[in-house]
């Protein structure tokens, strides 16, 4: 009777016990998917090998896309960013840290992208692009990068048309900051111009990096020269097209492109006809025209300083970064040397006042053609020789 008693009050609490343990397992089974996002914070970090190289994971809006799955572990994949002729350019954000990157996608075997990483994994400054990693595949490399999310120095000089003076100075500023670092340590950019220049984000005040390092050189030893012919045709310099050795001013001359664009919004150097192009080069046949000009008297000798024909006159990243337009004092009287405008305009140039927007943008069919130069390297010595500009012979 005890025993009657005993079992039929204790069977309202064991059926509440039963009842609670039906509930908790038909929620733990009923859910039908994985959080994908919780999954992944249990992954190992892909250090030492402790997961296997894999490209198992294939992008939603790209099918053939594949990629590494220590990438997607460490980092969830946002969109599609950019896409060239051998690359594609990946958002991604840090699972943990919630900090955006760009991933590069490129081809294991690239030659051009094994240099370009040696030289990134040594540099470390606000106005250089920051290598964070890289995962390597069987056929793929996996470039995680710090992400410029501003954009390119191009877009920024095609939507306003161009800069103010204290906007250029500012921009300038930033840009020989990191191209003295670079030359500090021995680096050689080789194609400096406005679409390898990005802002950190969209703010007006942006920190400016210095990115593609596809075609730079990493010396040796001080004082160096090379030989190499390459760049972009607009932003190349004297020396290289005289095929002569040149030294990391090759990278001043370039600045001084940069300045001349960013003040004007048009290229001091512009011809549909390479040789043409390359002969107003040499010759530094340029001119500030005042209606496009936004730069002072003082920007302009800034500018004449950087386009200096003469490698030897050229000022350096550090003496131009101590130049009295960047700086902000008058303290030397410079001479323009540039041509003024009116004999310049009685001279035959094609489309001299084209703006940077219709320039074809640089790409892998835009770069200097080492065969074209050296075809016309004879006739560009005797044009430079015959010219009171150019000091080199």
């Amino acid at each position: 009777m005890g025993n009657c008693m005993g079992s039929s009050q204790s069977h309202p609490q064991s059926s509440a016990r039963n009842r609670q343990k039906k509930s908790f397992f038909r929620k733990l089974f009923a859910k039908t998917h994985l959080d994908a996002a919780a999954l992944a914070q249990t992954c190992p970090p892909p250090v030492g090998g402790e997961m296997p190289i894999g490209e198992c994971t294939v992008l939603r809006d790209r099918p053939a896309m594949r990629l590494d799955s220590r990438l997607v572990c460490k980092y969830e994949i946002l969109s599609v960013i950019g896409k060239g002729s051998f690359s594609q350019v990946l958002r991604v954000q840090h699972r943990i840290s919630r900090t955006y990157f760009a991933v590069k996608l490129v081809a294991a075997d690239c030659g051009a992208v094994n240099n370009e990483l040696h030289i990134l994994s040594r540099l470390q400054h606000p106005y250089v692009i920051r290598l964070e990693e890289v995962f390597k595949s069987s056929s793929r490399l996996f470039i995680v990068m710090e992400l410029a999310s501003g954009g390119e120095m191009y877009d920024r000089v095609v939507a306003k048309g161009r800069y103010s003076e204290q906007e250029a100075r500012a921009a300038l500023k930033m840009l020989l900051s990191g191209l003295a670092y670079l030359h500090s340590i021995r680096v050689t950019h080789r194609d400096l111009k406005p679409e390898n220049l990005l802002y950190a984000d969209t703010r007006p005040e942006s920190r400016l990096l210095i990115t593609d390092f596809g075609l730079a050189h990493q010396a040796t030893r001080s004082g160096e020269t090379m030989t190499e012919t390459c760049g972009t045709p607009e932003y190349i310099a004297p020396e290289l097209l005289l095929r002569v050795p040149y030294t990391d001013k090759v990278d001043t001359w370039a600045v001084g492109v940069i300045a001349y664009i960013l003040m004007s919004g048009i290229m001091p150097f512009d011809d549909d006809c390479r040789s043409r192009l390359y002969t107003h080069i040499i010759t530094a046949n340029y001119v500030y025209y005042p209606q496009f000009w936004s730069g002072s008297e003082l920007a302009k000798t800034f500018v004449d300083s950087l386009l200096e024909t003469n490698a030897g006159e050229r000022l350096t990243a550090t003496q131009a970064l101590q130049h009295d337009w960047i700086v902000g004092e008058t303290r030397t009287a410079y001479p323009i040397k540039s041509r003024p405008s009116s004999e310049y305009n009685a001279m035959q140039r094609t489309k001299s006042t084209r703006s940077i927007r219709s320039v074809t943008r640089s790409d892998h069919g835009h770069r200097v053609d080492p065969r074209e130069v050296d075809q016309l390297a004879q006739d560009l010595k005797k044009a430079a020789q015959s010219t009171k500009h150019y000091g080199v012979f």
